[in-house]
């Protein structure tokens, strides 16, 4: 008789995928005590995701690099404002970028912003001049490439 894996769903929970670096990674956020947890995503099919625990060091290196620009709101002008989703994190030369899309919502926009300092101060800025956008841009595309479908 052939094994199947049960459907796993978490109460209460927000389960976001992204990529820290080149490791694709599963953020799963309870809401009741505000805990996150990372697992490494091994392999992921439209309905099969095989996951591992990193480790307690390893979480707590990628929870101090994105805990505090993980979920942000961005307001364009003029707008109303855009809940977003860290989607990767990632650097471009000396710098840290990270990039999102909205949540709740299939991932067709990505927005690029730049990372400032590190951890509990870290801060984000919106990628606006052409130049560097493009080089964003074109670092993003190279390294994750056939991963996203996306519109930036």
């Amino acid at each position: 008789m052939a094994r199947t894996n049960p459907l796993i769903q978490f109460r209460n929970a927000e389960e976001c995928a992204f990529f820290f670096e080149d490791t694709q990674l599963l953020l799963i956020r309870l809401e009741r005590d505000e805990r996150w947890l990372f697992f490494l995503i091994h392999e992921a099919e439209e309905d099969h995701l095989e996951l591992e625990y990193p480790g307690e060091l390893f979480e707590e290196q990628v929870r101090d690099k994105v805990e505090t620009v993980f979920f942000v709101e961005l307001t364009e002008s003029g707008g109303e404002p855009v809940k977003l989703a860290l989607g990767a994190f990632f650097p471009v030369e000396d710098t840290w970028y990270g990039a999102y899309y909205p949540r709740g919502q299939a991932a067709h926009t990505i927005y690029f912003l730049r990372v400032l300092g590190e951890g509990p101060v870290a801060s984000l800025e919106a990628v606006e001049e052409e130049d560097e956008h493009d080089r964003v841009a074109t670092a993003f595309s190279e390294r994750y490439q056939g991963l996203f479908s996306f519109d930036t």
